[in-house]
């Protein structure tokens, strides 16, 4: 495809080949992948990397699957009302653009669908479908407004044009000149293709080779016409020479001739702007100076009002001065209470210690235990020395 700007309107953007690449074989509908890159080559147009991706840095170049592939709705509806909202705008609608996306998706999608339809946009799908940021029905929008806008600018399709001179260029042939002792003498052909001596030769080069691959011993013999040769050896000759530059031996003469003639039109230009730049020159002196007076008077009227700041500037100095020394002090004097609440704590600790040893009569029940088991054993002691006492006396007696 090639695309021209022109001075009329657009005929009709889409071609009958690109229709049939848009529908798919099977069931008739849409093609949503050949939208989207009709779309992206209809944006890559528009310049729509630098008119709308440059001064938003937070959406990225689009690609071939972008709004065709359902992939992030959070992603893909602020990009898509974004550039809705852009084509319209291009496309010459008085358009109010939305901030930072706050309004609802319902909302933006009715409104984009409505600003279509202003435009002649006949859509078979509901709006609920443009919520989703993704599908036939956003690449079906977008190629519609893209279209719109491709129509204001004046832009046509046409089919590509292709000529002679973008494959073969013909030499121009001397009919005159020899060829050789043993070559006959060219014969003048006026309506013959340019692509007969050519095909021709390309064809007895063609048989050559088959004729000499099909044969392995024996001696290699060309079936090339030699006049055909010679002529395809003219026509390539003079595209094979190497041409110099017209301008390389005299290019230090002509950069001269050049800065005579800058110089000779600055010299022009510089007489008729002249005048202009000095009386340019002294209004702006005319001002300076009298902003300079302004200056002067305003530095006289509002002089006590200076000194008054600078006198209040002072005080406020020694101020903040004596600000910090006491925020000094009072840090110190925070840290020497912290260390003595924390010696107060660990005297309070060890006094809560010795509280708990005095009032525990734990020991004391333990004396008083073993006191009564010591009596206890001492009277069973003292009960059994009398027995034995008993006893020996009873013995001795008798």
């Amino acid at each position: 495809r090639r695309f021209e700007k022109t001075g009329v309107g657009c005929p009709g953007w889409v071609s009958s080949t690109m229709e049939k690449r848009r529908v798919l074989d099977t069931g008739g509908t849409e093609n949503v992948y050949a939208v989207m890159e009709d779309v992206l080559e209809k944006l890559k147009i528009l310049d729509y990397e630098t008119k709308f991706l440059a001064p938003r840095r937070d959406f990225k170049p689009l690609h071939k699957c972008f709004f065709a592939v359902p992939t992030t709705p959070s992603e893909q509806f602020p990009y898509f009302a974004a550039l809705a909202g852009w084509l319209l705008t291009v496309s010459g609608i008085d358009f109010v653009k939305w901030s930072d996306f706050d309004e609802d998706p319902n909302s933006i999608s009715q409104t984009v669908l409505t600003e279509c339809q202003r435009l002649g946009f006949s859509p078979k799908f509901p709006v609920s479908k443009l919520r989703h940021g993704s599908g036939n029905a956003v690449c079906a929008v977008l190629n519609f407004l893209a279209d719109c806008a491709l129509k204001k600018m004046e832009f046509t399709v046409k089919a590509p044009v292709y000529t002679m001179a973008d494959f073969i260029e013909e030499a121009q042939v001397d009919e005159e000149a020899e060829i050789g002792d043993d070559i006959a003498e060219v014969q003048e052909v006026d309506n013959v293709s340019p692509y007969a001596a050519y095909s021709s030769t390309i064809e007895h080069e063609r048989a050559g080779k088959e004729a000499e691959e099909k044969t392995i011993q024996g001696v290699v013999e060309s079936s090339v016409d030699p006049a055909k040769w010679a002529l395809e050896l003219e026509r390539v000759g003079p595209m094979l020479k190497l041409k110099s530059s017209a301008l390389s031996s005299n290019e230090w003469r002509t950069h001269l001739d050049q800065s005579v003639k800058h110089e000779s039109l600055v010299s022009d230009r510089f007489k008729a702007v002249r005048p202009i730049l000095i009386n340019v020159g002294s209004k702006l002196q005319q001002t300076v100076e009298r902003i300079a007076a302004k200056e002067s008077n305003i530095n006289k009227d509002f002089e006590h009002l200076g000194t008054d700041f600078r006198e209040k500037q002072k005080n406020l100095d020694s101020i903040q001065e004596r600000y910090n020394e006491l925020s000094q002090s009072r840090s110190e004097l925070t840290t020497e209470l912290a260390k003595k609440a924390e010696m107060v704590d660990r005297v309070k600790a060890k006094i809560k210690e010795r509280n708990d040893k005095i009032t525990d009569t734990s020991p004391l029940n333990g004396i008083s235990s073993s006191l009564a088991q010591l009596r206890k054993e001492i009277t069973s002691m003292e009960l059994r020395i009398g027995v034995v006492s008993q006893t020996l006396l009873q013995r001795r007696a008798k």
